[in-house]
């Protein structure tokens, strides 16, 4: 492919990269987070073990003061690892939306070629938008692998078995996850597809609004705008039942 010509796999890399300092910061704070989310269920195993059992009221203080301390860091590096995250996504969701704003107003043309307008501004709103969300996704990604990493340590130390179910089935849980992902790629693909269209026959009747009521066409532009609507609402019903039974499964199988 050429540079003038990218494919949706440069596009994305170039979104990421482009953001690789935000991207970096939020994969690090989120790990942090995830690392504190991992630790709880142990100090509170320490405190138990070590200060509760023994009737000591100094050892509970201690651990209890850094259980808190736990506790802050984790909703600390939370914060602003979301923070970050959420501004490498809408910065790179603003780059990509000049980007094309430039390539559709480039003297050479070409870009708008087989599109109305409103299908290039929804590409440059939503479409955009989904491209940003990546960064965020790639953070939550590294941050989920270490909150992982660092379960299956702390679970392997207190009993072998429950390590090797993390470790083992894992695996088996992104690919179950991969393969319901399957249909709701495809509606949200058709969902983005509507959408698009029915913002282009929508800036189309308003760009031609005077004609139409010159010509008497309203009922009939009302008539196809009611069915492109319609089916755009549909689509996007069905993505949504798709994400919807997504979700469920994942959380049964994690569960």
């Amino acid at each position: 492919m050429s540079p003038s010509c990218p494919t949706g796999r440069d596009v994305l890399r170039e979104s990421v990269r482009g953001q690789r300092r935000d991207v970096a910061l939020g994969s690090l704070l989120g790990s942090g987070h995830q690392l504190g989310e991992a630790l709880v269920p142990v100090l509170i195993g320490l405190v138990i073990d070590r200060a509760v059992t023994r009737s000591d009221t100094g050892a509970l203080v201690l651990w209890l003061g850094v259980l808190a301390v736990v506790y802050v860091a984790l909703a600390l590096s939370w914060r602003f690892g979301a923070w970050s995250g959420d501004r490498s996504a809408v910065r790179a969701e603003h780059a990509l939306r000049i980007a094309l704003v430039q390539r559709v107003l480039h003297p050479g043309g070409g870009a708008e070629e087989g599109r109305l307008p409103g299908a290039l501004a929804n590409i440059a709103t939503e479409d955009a938008k989904r491209v940003g969300a990546v960064n965020m996704a790639v953070m939550y990604g590294i941050s989920a692998l270490v909150g992982i990493l660092t379960t299956a340590v702390v679970l392997l130390r207190t009993s072998v078995t429950l390590g090797l179910v993390v470790l083992l089935g894992t695996p088996v849980l992104l690919w179950l996850g991969h393969l319901l992902s399957k249909p709701l790629e495809t509606r949200s693909e058709a969902e983005q597809e509507r959408a698009a269209h029915a913002s282009a026959v929508a800036a189309d009747l308003v760009a031609g609004l005077r004609i139409l009521k010159g010509i008497g066409g309203e009922s009939t532009a009302i008539a196809r705008y009611r069915t492109t609507s319609r089916d755009s609402l549909q689509a996007t019903l069905k993505a949504a039942r798709a994400q919807a039974f997504q979700n469920g499964m994942v959380i049964s199988l994690t569960g």
